[in-house]
């Protein structure tokens, strides 16, 4: 009799479980499954690929959701909505720029701060400098010297560039702000690169259209160009502002140097409105100075508030002249 209640027992679990199991088979076969959006990344076909082969992503409407993390790796996309490898400014300011305003938070809790890509002399500003815009500011260096990035960001560009900047290394920053290194001798990062404030990102040179070892470097919003002296005190190595309000109108009142230059030669021939005319002015009175031992034209320049071309003008000589001990200047 025990034996027959056992039988039992053991059919009815059993029978339970394939019950059990095909009610599970249903319901995966009754169950929709959903498709999986992918991110598309737009790539030059093998053609076209150029010399400085580069890629261009955009965010494109059907983009995954857990994908949306790896284009938002590349710092304020939510601003300039590209990323692009191979134009040196790409954006259009006035579409993207609509508001009145926009601020810029330089430091914060969260980021490894600033810090000065090179220590040294000043040598040219931002402003009108033989009959063209001087975009950046000039920071005496010599060949090799490490240049080290301002803010946390991520590179965008690093490569020769023709129209100027010769090696030149563009990082964008999580601020919104891009900073340009150029005339570099040799570069140490490549596009994509992650960087915090203080890596090193190439060592200092003379290429492009330069004319002695020197440190060309920018700040830019959107792909315009601002004083980097408006932001940093190069004496003290800090920035003179945790953030940093940038007015829509200045860019056209105070950066746009092709446009005030060509409102003010209406009214006067000199450039008045250039940093470095501004600097010059200020040593028309004629002082000369004997040069010593150790002396660069960018040495001279700085120590009397005045710039390579101003002295080079009022001596009739040439910025790649070599400097003699006990030579007189007019500066």
């Amino acid at each position: 009799m025990k034996k027959i209640i056992g039988l039992s027992l053991l059919f009815l679990l059993v029978g339970a479980s394939l019950f059990a199991g095909i009610d599970d088979k249903k319901k995966k076969k009754g169950a929709k499954k959903k498709p999986h959006k992918t991110v598309k990344v737009v790539k030059p076909a093998a053609k076209e690929l150029k010399k400085d082969d580069s890629t261009t992503i955009v965010i494109k409407d059907d983009v995954f959701m857990d994908s949306v993390d790896s284009l938002l790796m590349f710092p304020s996309h939510d601003l300039y909505g590209s990323w692009d490898t191979s134009l040196i400014h790409p954006y259009l300011f006035d579409q993207h720029f609509t508001s009145d305003s926009s601020t810029v938070y330089l430091l914060d809790d969260w980021s490894c701060g600033f810090s000065v890509p090179f220590k040294g002399p000043i040598t040219s500003g931002f402003g009108w400098r033989r009959r063209r815009p001087h975009y950046g500011t000039d920071i005496n260096l010599e060949t090799g010297d490490t240049v080290v990035a301002a803010f946390d960001g991520r590179v965008r560009i690093a490569k020769f560039n023709k129209g100027g900047y010769g090696n030149v290394v563009i990082i964008r920053h999580n601020n919104g702000l891009e900073t340009v290194y150029g005339h570099l001798s040799k570069l140490l990062v490549e596009p994509g690169t992650e960087v915090t404030s203080g890596t090193v990102i190439g060592l200092g040179g003379n290429t492009g259209h330069s004319y002695g070892s020197h440190l060309h470097f920018e700040m830019r919003f959107l792909g315009r160009a601002l004083d980097t002296e408006d932001v940093v005190d190069y004496e003290k190595g800090e920035v003179k502002n945790s953030a940093l309000v940038l007015y829509k109108e200045d860019f056209a009142d105070k950066y746009d140097l092709r446009a005030i230059h060509a409102h003010n030669s209406k009214t006067s021939r000199s450039h008045t409105t250039s940093k470095s005319a501004a600097i010059a002015g200020k040593s028309s009175k004629g002082k000369v100075v004997v040069v010593k031992n150790g002396d660069t034209l960018g040495r001279i320049a700085q120590r009397n508030h005045t710039t390579i071309a101003a002295i080079c003008k009022k001596n009739g000589i040439k910025q790649t002249k070599v400097l003699q001990i006990g030579m007189r200047l007019k500066v």
